[in-house]
């Protein structure tokens, strides 16, 4: 039996918005909300319309995950 590597997850991190992959300052997109499993990014000037509430711990996983994809990605 052969071991396959898992195939590379495809995140479409645009703002569902206006479909920008980073803030008018630079910084990258974040994970505002997860709806229907999916997660929700959002540039700095759209997080307030997308975001879910502030104990949402969907979220904070969601964000704890792309903030280590994104590590990840970077070192190679």
């Amino acid at each position: 039996m052969t071991s396959r590597k898992p195939l590379p997850v495809s995140r479409d991190r645009r703002c569902r918005t206006c479909n920008a992959l980073t803030s008018a300052n630079g910084m990258p997109t974040l994970v505002v909300a997860v709806r229907g499993g999916q997660d929700v990014y959002a540039c700095a000037a759209h997080q307030a319309e997308h975001a879910a509430p502030a104990d949402d711990l969907l979220v904070a996983l969601a964000q704890y995950q792309d903030m280590a994809a994104r590590r990840h990605s970077r070192r190679r």
